[in-house]
C-alpha cells in the first residue's frame, strides 16, 4: 500500500466520523473546515448522529452528510454503501472502526492508544487525556499529522435560518429583551459534566441583575426542569424557558444574548462558535478541564474549583461564588 500521506493527497473522497454529542460536533467542524480550505478539491462527507443535524445543515465545508439513523444497520450500512479514500476518527468507537476495516475503507486514521488501534493504518500518537491541546486543536492536528502542513483551528458558525431568527425575535419582544440586553444561564449538562449547584446559578442571576440590570433567561431540556425551576425560584427577575425551545431555537436565542453561563456542556461551544461571550464552570482534572474542553474563544472566562488537593480538585462546591460573579460582570461590561 502507498504511504498514508500519498494516499491523502491522491484522494478524492474523505469522511469524518463523529457520532456523539453537540459540543463534540462543534469542536470537530474546525477539522473539516481546515481540510476544505486547504484542499478544496477533496469531497468531504460527515458521518454523524441526526441529533446534531441543525448544527451542520447548510455548512459550506461539508459536501455530504450521512446520519446513522437513516440506515437500518447504522454505520455498517453507511460503509457498505459508501467507499472513502480516507476516514478520520477523531473520537473512535470500536464498532465504527471495525466497520470501516471490514468494508476496506482505504486509509483509516485514529488514535494509537486504543486496544483496537491495529485497525487503523495511520495512527495518531497523542494522549488527549493529558490536555496538552484543546479538543478542537487535537482534531485539526490529525490532519496536520497526516499531511505535514500547518492548518488553522477556527470554529464554524452555525447557520441560523431566517424562520428561527424571526421566532426568537418575536419571543424576545414579548419580554422586551431586544438588543442583547439579557444573559443566558444553562444550569444542566446532560450528565456529561460535573455541575455547579442550581442554587448558585440562581443567586448569580439575581446578583447580575442587581448590578447590571440584565435579566436572565434560563434554558435546558426536559432533564433540566428541576434545576431550572430552582434557578427561577431564587432569581425572581429571571425568565424560565426550560424545555420550551428546540435546538434550532436555542441556537438562535444564544446568538441574541450578551453572555452565556454554563457548566461544561455543548451550549458553551455553540455560544463560542456564534461569537457570544462565555463564562464556563469546569473541574480541574486535565481530561475534563477547560484546557481541553473550554470555550475556544478569547471572549471567555473559565472558573474551576479552588483546591490544590487532588482528592477535591473536581469538587464544584469549591468554586468561589464571588469569582464567578466577578467574571460575569467583567464579561457583561465588555
Amino acid at each position: 500500500m502507498a504511504e498514508p500521506k500519498e494516499i491523502f493527497f491522491n484522494s478524492k473522497k474523505i469522511a469524518v466520523v463523529r457520532t456523539d454529542k453537540i459540543g463534540d460536533m462543534v469542536l470537530t467542524l474546525p477539522m473539516i473546515k481546515a481540510i476544505k480550505e486547504s484542499f478544496p478539491d477533496k469531497q468531504i462527507s460527515l458521518i454523524a448522529s441526526s441529533y446534531t443535524k441543525v448544527l451542520i445543515e447548510n455548512c459550506e465545508f461539508i459536501d455530504n452528510t450521512y446520519f446513522l439513523e437513516d440506515f437500518s444497520d447504522g454505520i455498517k450500512g453507511i460503509f457498505k454503501n459508501k467507499k472513502f479514500d480516507v476516514v478520520f476518527f477523531p473520537r473512535p468507537k470500536f464498532n465504527e472502526v471495525l466497520s470501516a476495516f471490514r468494508t476496506h475503507q482505504k486509509l483509516r486514521v485514529g488514535s494509537a492508544y486504543r486496544w483496537y488501534s491495529i485497525l487503523f493504518n495511520h495512527k495518531i500518537y497523542a494522549h488527549r487525556k493529558t490536555a496538552e491541546k484543546h479538543e478542537a486543536e487535537y482534531n485539526v492536528n490529525m490532519v496536520e499529522n497526516l499531511t505535514g502542513r500547518q492548518l488553522k483551528t477556527e470554529l464554524v458558525r452555525p447557520v441560523i435560518s431566517e424562520n428561527f431568527q424571526r421566532k426568537i425575535e418575536t419571543l424576545l419582544k414579548t419580554y422586551q429583551l431586544e438588543g442583547k440586553n439579557f444573559i443566558i444561564i444553562h444550569p444542566g449538562s446532560g450528565g456529561s459534566a460535573y455541575e455547579w449547584k442550581p442554587e448558585n446559578f440562581g443567586k448569580l442571576a439575581e446578583a447580575v441583575y442587581q448590578q447590571t440590570g440584565l435579566k436572565t433567561l434560563i434554558t435546558g431540556d426536559d432533564s433540566d426542569i428541576q434545576k431550572c425551576n430552582i434557578v427561577n425560584n431564587i432569581a425572581e427577575t429571571s425568565i424560565n424557558l426550560c424545555s420550551q425551545l428546540t435546538l434550532s431555537e436555542l441556537i438562535a436565542l444564544i446568538s441574541h444574548s450578551k453572555l452565556l453561563i454554563a457548566n461544561s456542556t455543548g451550549v458553551i461551544h455553540i455560544a463560542a462558535a456564534l461569537g457570544i461571550k462565555v463564562l464556563g464552570l469546569y473541574p480541574n482534572s486535565p481530561h475534563l478541564s477547560p484546557k481541553r474542553w473550554g470555550p475556544y474563544s478569547k471572549d471567555s472566562i473559565c472558573i474551576t474549583p479552588d483546591s490544590k488537593d487532588k482528592n477535591h480538585q473536581d469538587d464544584m462546591n469549591l468554586i468561589d461564588f464571588n469569582k464567578v460573579l466577578e467574571g460575569a460582570l467583567e464579561l457583561c461590561r465588555k
